[in-house]
């Protein structure tokens, strides 16, 4: 930032060749040198390297030659044309007359700087003769003056792109690289230190300053860029750096601007300019000298040691690997650097080497200071200096933001005798680099708090403003905090801190609103960056219900239309896109695509508003968009309109297949798998494809569980952004949800058992956390009403261990009491099934009462945000047609006889109805004989009359025995009659036009507690009618191999209990995984297992705050009890 009053206008600020003794004895030279003597910490060196061995005459000859030529030359000169001058430089050219050839560029300089930049267009524009011919003479002369000559010229017109491209032609920076290497005979006198040797050396350093700055100019223009990636200029920016102490600024200068496209960086690593750097990063004094004379090359470090900081943590950005010495990273901070450039670079570098650690806590742990071995000795000092750092950084923003009490900021770092001038080029710089400082250190502190080892060590250090960074508008620092926010989001580790997933929401919800402002201060360029935020926020189901009270439709519509309005020059596919996913997702969250499962208000409420929502979704399907708008369109179609799916399962089969095998090719559980395809080579033939294809379906579970346990070794995850380079977890999410959907009903349960059920549990395994959960949730709603055979099977109490597990896994019974488990040996199908209401004990099975006609939908989905209030509230709706009111079902077995007690007279009651009523609908009363010994058992009803209706049943000998009562209608095709049917193992009484009330309370005993049934086993409601012959089927059975829990059964056999633990990470998973857990967890079998792997974390997640996390976790252990 050399600035200076020059004899002549420069407009540009090229260094110009000057007559030396007019600049040397001036004004405005001798106030230039005075104030760098006390401004020694600017990187001015090189500046008056370049004015002071300027030469007019020769290279070589004394300074104070005197001039060869009078003004007539320079007015002669001034007055040539373009093609006169390159005349003139073809004819210094011919004769190798340097000093001519030198005059000529002084003289037409003022010409130049006045004509700017026309007349240097025209110089290098003459087709057939341009001055380029005659630089090239120059630059690649054998003589090294006319090198420096040529190299300091060509400087010139590095601001015309023709020039750069003919440079670059020309191999201009290979030849250059030539002035760097010792002429012949210098070799020879390197050893006498006092001679020629001590000569030599002092011209080698000034040749390799003059390429380091010349190199540092053309890194600003990417038609060298090539040229600077090379191996022979990265080694000559190492070697300078490691050798050359005045050209360490510069060449890290060099490689932050190299190192500023990505693309580049990959060549670092071969030439090992990592490794370098960090020899370079550790080995540097950064510590303030005691002597004056070494603060000059302690200022040219500070700034040498930012780049580097700069540059290595661009790399670390990218991916590439670069070895950082972490001590001396805390050593850094522990010593406070007076450079706040230093300090926001080594934040800078700090932050990326946090985001892409493997083991945050230990690259925490490595850097704090007095780190050995495995001592945490240090880490909480080392916190409590990011702390310090953070309140210093927060205070300084405060301070700048009201523009007041800034005394002490504008204070130069390196020279605190300097002032600073408000809204001056260095306090603008410094500005930014306190912003830059805060930025990251907000960001980093992002990265941190969700990492309990780390969190729980801040509680005492007052840690607050972590909003600070949103604050900040410049655009550079608003991709990172927009991207730190899209990174956090997609970890497992965030999604667990609920308040700061919601804060991070709010803030950008907040962008949202700032950016539809008539005036926004919100970059244009970032829109997308926010909603991608966005995007992977909507994944989150508790995020999903935010977004729509936010009416995120309405404000993004808007968004749109504002950005294009003002970007018509931009494609706005990728807005559009990430809008879509976002609607997509609102949209499939189970009470916004359907209203009935979270009733608050009209169960046909649903979001976004469907009718105009699927208009838009119509013409993206038939208009010409992307294939990704056209699948996430058609997918939701095909969900909102569910009349596709009312036919029979014959006539939808064939859409199913489609839509799995399309999931299937494209889900996030192939991941790996893709992105192996991707890197391998094409193999050739189409034969060869279609085998490749064919054997991507073959993957085994057992390899997929492999892949999810070295995830977790590695604390790797995978996130949707990594997922989307391969896969569309986006759009499988939505395939899943309809799965998750259809899986709860009766007609779609075998086809999914055999065909889905293995690529489920591998998305369990392997996919994003996302499809994870809808994965779980289908598998969890294929145990709801678990029967195969479309017996709509509503309530299961099988008592095989445990009073309130309903193996069909949709309702939550209560137990009273302490009803007692069957005795060993007594135990139905030969085992311990069996429990015996006593007094004072019974099961509710709803608190409202259960109508096996209005299922509730309780289990059918899991939001961990979602309340149980919320959620209990609304039945489920069939996508068939519901039940009749009048066709249900009533099994139970029973052990003869019931009552223990002989001298008890109370009636046994088997089921009761609910409130106000309480209707005893069946009990067995008991009467004395004419010889007032013998005792009869009556089984009686309570129809819908209220009238008691006693049976006449033959006796029971002792043991067990299955009742069973049906109800039915004429249009029942299994019992077409209208009343109730009642069995007692064979046999059966018809009682026409009476009906039992469909509504139960409680099983085992009565409201008062004082008549309890006695030992039951394997009751069960089903919401239809079954027939005679069902019942016989029933009746003759003697094990468990025919029940209906096939489903439970197979994903026990697979494993599944081990797969769906190891998604208990994330909340949205997590509260799905553990209803699939608690619904595995109704075979007996399966409980060790289930316990074994996951019943730490079960208990863990006892303690969410989250209450359907709560919730499912609790039912999960009562299950397992």
């Amino acid at each position: 930032k050399f600035q200076c009053a020059w004899p002549w206008p420069c407009a540009d600020k090229r260094h110009v060749f000057c007559q030396l003794s007019a600049v040397r004895t001036s004004p405005e030279f001798l106030e230039f040198e005075s104030s760098a003597s006390r401004s020694w910490h600017k990187p001015r060196s090189s500046v008056r390297a370049s004015l002071l061995k300027t030469r007019l005459a020769i290279m070589g000859q004394t300074e104070s030659a005197p001039a060869q030529t009078g003004p007539s030359d320079q007015e002669k000169v001034m007055a040539m044309t373009s093609i006169e001058f390159i005349s003139a430089l073809k004819s210094a050219c011919g004769e190798n007359d340097l000093v001519r050839f030198g005059e000529l560029w002084q003289y037409i300089e003022q010409k130049r700087a006045a004509l700017h930049p026309n007349f240097d267009a025209e110089l290098i524009n003459e087709n057939k003769d341009s001055c380029i011919r005659h630089l090239k003479f120059a630059f690649r002369h054998t003589n090294t003056s006319w090198r420096e000559m040529g190299v300091r010229i060509c400087k010139t017109f590095f601001h015309l792109r023709e020039a750069r491209e003919k440079f670059v032609n020309l191999n201009f920076t290979s030849s250059m690289m030539f002035l760097t290497m010792p002429e012949q005979g210098d070799e020879d006198n390197s050893d006498d230190v006092d001679g020629a040797g001590k000569e030599a050396s002092a011209k080698q350093e000034e040749f390799q300053l003059l390429v380091a700055e010349t190199l540092l100019q053309m890194a600003d223009y990417e038609e060298f860029a090539e040229e600077l990636c090379s191996t022979s200029v990265l080694n000559f920016l190492c070697i300078a750096l490691n050798q050359t102490p005045a050209a360490v600024e510069i060449a890290t200068s060099t490689f932050v601007k190299i190192s500023s496209y990505p693309e580049n960086l990959a060549l670092f690593l071969s030439g090992s300019v990592g490794d370098i750097l960090d020899s370079f990063f550790k080995s540097t004094p950064y510590k303030r000298p005691h002597h004056e004379e070494e603060c000059v090359q302690w200022a040219k470090d500070i700034s040498a040691l930012s780049s580097c900081a700069h540059t290595m943590g661009t790399m670390i950005r990218y991916g590439y690997v670069c070895k950082v010495d972490r001590v001396t990273v805390g050593a850094m901070f522990v010593s406070k650097p007076n450079s706040l450039r230093l300090v926001a670079e080594l934040v800078r570098l700090f932050y990326w080497m946090c985001r892409t650690s493997d083991d945050l806590f230990e690259t925490i742990k490595e850097t704090a200071p007095g780190h050995s071995g495995e001592s945490l000795e240090g880490v909480d000092t080392f916190l409590f200096l990011l702390v310090q750092l953070w309140d210093k950084s927060v205070t300084l923003q405060r301070k700048l933001q009201n523009r007041n009490d800034l005394e002490d900021f504008l204070i130069d770092d390196i020279d605190p005798s300097r002032k600073i001038e408000l809204d001056s080029e260095e306090f603008k710089d410094k500005q930014a680099y306190a912003e830059m400082c805060l930025c990251y250190l907000n960001c980093l502190w992002w990265l941190l708090l969700p990492h309990r080892q780390v969190c729980w060590r801040l509680r005492n250090f007052e840690l607050k403003d972590l909003h600070c960074a949103f604050e900040l508008r410049e655009q550079n620092l608003l991709q990172v905090c927009l991207g730190t926010v899209r990174h956090l989001l997609d970890l497992a580790e965030v999604q667990e801190c609920h308040e700061l997933v919601s804060f991070f929401a709010e803030q950008l919800l907040n962008f949202v609103d700032m950016a539809l402002q008539e005036k926004s201060t919100f970059p244009d360029k970032q829109i997308p960056l926010l909603l991608e935020g966005l995007s992977i926020l909507s994944l989150q189901r508790g995020m999903q219900s935010m977004l729509a009270e936010f009416s995120i439709r309405d404000k993004l519509a808007s968004l749109v239309h504002a950005w294009h309005k003002r970007n018509r020059t931009v494609q706005p596919w990728r807005v559009q896109l990430s809008v879509l996913r976002i609607l997509s997702q609102v949209a499939v969250h189970p009470s916004h695509r359907l209203g009935w499962v979270a009733m608050s208000n009209d169960p046909a409420e649903v979001y976004p508003p469907r009718a105009e929502f699927e208009q838009e979704l119509e013409a993206l399907v038939t208009g010409r968009y992307q294939e990704s708008f056209k699948t996430i369109a058609s997918l939701l179609l095909t969900m909102f309109q569910e009349r596709k799916f009312q036919k029979e399962i014959t006539d939808v089969e064939t859409t199913f297949h489609s839509i799995l095998d399309w999931w299937y090719a494209n889900t996030s559980a192939r991941y790996e798998e893709e992105k192996l395809a991707g890197e391998e080579p094409p193999s050739g033939g189409a034969g060869d494809a279609q085998a490749t294809a064919a054997g991507r379906h073959t993957q085994p579970l057992k390899q997929k569980f492999a892949i999810c346990i070295q995830r977790i070794a590695e604390n790797r995850h995978l996130g949707s952004i990594e997922a989307l380079d391969y896969c569309a977890p986006y759009e499988c999410v939505l395939a899943l949800s309809l799965f998750s959907r259809l899986a709860l009903e009766p007609k779609f349960k075998r086809l999914m058992l055999e065909h889905a059920l293995e690529p489920l549990l591998g998305c369990v395994c392997t996919g994003i956390w996302a499809e994870a959960r809808e994965a779980a949730a289908t598998l969890a709603n294929l145990m709801w009403m678990p029967d195969l055979d479309r017996d709509h099977l509503v309530c299961w109490l099988k008592f095989d261990g445990s009073a309130t597990v309903d193996a069909a896994n949709v309702l939550l019974p209560i137990k009273a009491g302490e009803p007692r488990r069957v005795k060993i040996g007594k135990g139905m199908y030969r085992s311990t099934w069996g429990m015996e209401f006593v007094k004072n004990s019974c099961i509710t099975l709803h608190p409202d009462g259960f109508k096996s006609y209005s299922v509730p939908s309780l289990l059918t989905t899991a939001s961990p945000t979602d309340t149980f209030k919320v959620t209990s509230q609304s039945p489920y709706h069939w996508l068939d047609e519901p039940p009749h009111p009048r066709h249900f079902t009533v099994t139970c077995w029973f052990y003869w006889p019931l009552n223990t007690d002989a001298n008890s007279q109370d009636p046994s009651v088997l089921l009761q109805s609910s409130a106000p009523e309480r209707l005893t609908q069946i009990y067995v009363s008991y009467e004395t004989e004419e010889d007032k010994q013998t005792v009869k058992a009556v089984w009686t009803l309570v129809d819908h009359t209220r009238t008691e209706r006693a049976l006449k049943t033959p006796p029971l000998s002792p043991g067990w025995h299955l009742l069973a009562l049906v109800s039915s209608t004429n249009r029942c095709t299994a019992q077409p009659f209208n009343g109730t049917k009642f069995f007692l193992d064979d046999f059966g009484v018809k009682l026409e036009n009476v009906w039992v009330l469909n509504d139960f309370f409680m099983v085992g005993n009565d409201i008062s507690g004082k008549k309890p049934f006695g030992l039951i086993a394997d009751f069960r409601i089903y919401a239809r009618s079954l027939s005679t012959e069902e019942i016989q089927k029933m009746v003759q059975a003697d094990c468990t191999d025919d029940h209906p829990d096939q489903i439970a059964r197979r994903l026990g056999d697979m494993d599944a209990a081990k797969i769906l633990a190891q998604r208990l990470d994330v909340p949205d998973s997590a509260a799905e995984s553990l209803r699939a857990l608690g619904s595995l967890a109704t075979l007996a079998t399966q409980r060790a297992n289930i316990l074994n792997v996951c019943g730490r974390e079960a208990l863990r997640l006892l303690d969410s705050p989250l209450p359907m996390i709560h919730r499912q976790a609790a039912r999960l252990m009562n299950n397992l009890a």
